[in-house]
């Protein structure tokens, strides 16, 4: 009954819970999030259009969040880093946040909460804990934490190291011993020589990004055009490459 609950506190705890009170312009911008967050959801990687869009939604993304997940998806490793990375990119700019009371991250802190039940014993608890920590000093200074580099030395990219990072978490999710239909979630063919057992996929959303994999054939192997269920045997580490035309 619990986990029932919880979403129905962050539907409440926005405007979205009393039609009646929004305006039109608050209903424009919820949208506009929900939209966001429901891509990040999907895809790897993300758009400086949806960077922009969270940027100034803070609090409203985490309840855009409850409304686009189940309660059982949140409590998969790949569904939780997803949330995180939307959390962190909604208090990343807190000045940009457009309404006072966004700016407050109670829905966000509960979903923390939430989060960290569900995922912490089977993941360590640093990312969570980086991600509160994130918020609650940019919300509490309205300035974003900033990364301190040596003197002389060039600044950290924050903005650009971010999204690598959210695009490296993406491929990490796909392993040996898992299908070809499940690599196809996050990559997509690449063109080149390949064969059933062994092709080149980029990655959807960056196709720069490139992985080798190996597979073993579900049914005949002599069968020129890959089975869905074919199994992975050895996947590379990600890399960096042009898209290659047939």
């Amino acid at each position: 009954m619990k986990n029932h609950f919880l979403p129905i506190i962050f539907v409440l705890s926005s405007c979205m819970g009393f039609a009646q009170d929004c305006s039109q312009g608050e209903f424009g911008s919820f949208q506009n999030v929900e939209g966001a967050v429901s891509r990040l959801l999907r895809y790897p990687a993300y758009t400086g259009w949806d960077e922009k869009i969270l940027n100034r939604a803070g609090d409203m993304a985490a309840v855009a969040v409850v409304r686009s997940v189940s309660i059982e998806d949140m409590k998969s490793p790949e569904r939780t880093r997803q949330i995180l990375l939307i959390l962190t990119l909604a208090f990343a700019t807190p000045q940009l946040i457009t309404t006072d009371s966004d700016r407050r991250p109670t829905a966000a802190m509960l979903l923390l909460d939430y989060v960290e039940r569900a995922y912490c014993g089977r993941e360590s608890c640093t990312e969570v804990e980086n991600v509160r920590f994130e918020i609650q000093h940019n919300t509490s200074t309205r300035k974003p934490l900033e990364i301190v580099t040596l003197q002389g030395e060039p600044p950290v990219d924050w903005e650009h190291m971010q999204w690598v990072g959210s695009v490296l978490r993406w491929t990490n999710d796909v392993k040996p011993g898992m299908t070809r239909n499940e690599l196809l979630r996050v990559f997509t063919t690449e063109g080149g020589i390949s064969t059933r057992t062994q092709q080149t996929y980029a990655l959807k959303g960056c196709p720069y990004v490139h992985v080798d994999v190996e597979f073993s054939p579900a049914k005949n192997e002599h069968e020129v055009q890959g089975d869905p269920n074919d199994k992975i045997v050895k996947i590379s580490k990600p890399y960096l490459d042009y898209s290659h035309a047939d």
